[in-house]
């Protein structure tokens, strides 16, 4: 019977160090289990707050991206702008250029038209003087004067045997005529196809010898 309780006894320590054992083994393993717990959790943590940062500095990125997208957008609109002004101009000073040209051609043209004109237009001049005598007249009549002395004679107009001048073209012609007059009276007449469109009168007034100049077109 004794030993029947110092079995049961020896039994119930054996069970109280188990159990106190599994207690033990079981906290240790709980200990373990909640700092590996808490270090899965820092680690969570630590990625979730990397992972953060990342979304963070991705979305600062996207609207730096989106900032510089609306500055360029608006950078081309402007040089386009001024792509389109500079094409006006360039447009405008074309139109100008080509107006030039057309000007200058068509100056170039009346030049080379007047060139040719004046080419093949006849040069009428001519100079031509009385006589070498002293004196001629008075008449008491009109008379024709007929110079004798012949200078010049371009385009051959002037006929020294009539006297008359006949244009070999249209146009307006310059006649200046000298005379050197003493104590006499000098009337002049210019006619056109026998008509008169002209008419000088110059009176010396006795003292020596005057000059008199008549200009007439």
């Amino acid at each position: 019977m004794k030993i029947q309780q110092n079995l049961l006894f020896f039994l119930e320590m054996e069970t109280v160090r188990i159990c106190v054992f599994l207690l033990l083994f079981l906290s240790q393993t709980w200990a373990e289990t909640d700092e590996l717990q808490m270090v899965d959790m820092k680690q969570d943590v630590g990625r979730d707050n990397s992972k953060c940062n990342i979304t963070v500095n991705f979305w600062a990125e996207l609207k730096e991206l989106r900032d510089m997208v609306i500055t360029s957008k608006s950078k081309i609109e402007k040089l386009e702008e001024e792509k389109s002004e500079l094409l006006s101009r360039v447009t405008t000073n074309e139109n100008k250029v080509a107006l030039s040209d057309a000007r200058l051609s068509a100056s170039e043209s009346e030049t080379e038209e007047l060139k040719r004109q004046i080419t093949e237009t006849p040069k009428v001049a001519f100079s031509v003087g009385l006589t070498d005598a002293r004196e001629i007249g008075p008449f008491n009549t009109e008379i024709t004067l007929k110079f004798s002395k012949v200078f010049t004679n371009f385009g051959q107009a002037y006929n020294t045997h009539t006297g008359v001048f006949t244009a070999p073209l249209r146009g307006v012609f310059r006649f200046t005529a000298y005379s050197i007059t003493r104590d006499q009276y000098v009337g002049i007449y210019l006619c056109h196809n026998n008509k008169r469109v002209n008419r000088n009168d110059e009176h010396n007034d006795g003292v020596g010898f005057q000059c008199f100049k008549w200009v007439s077109s």
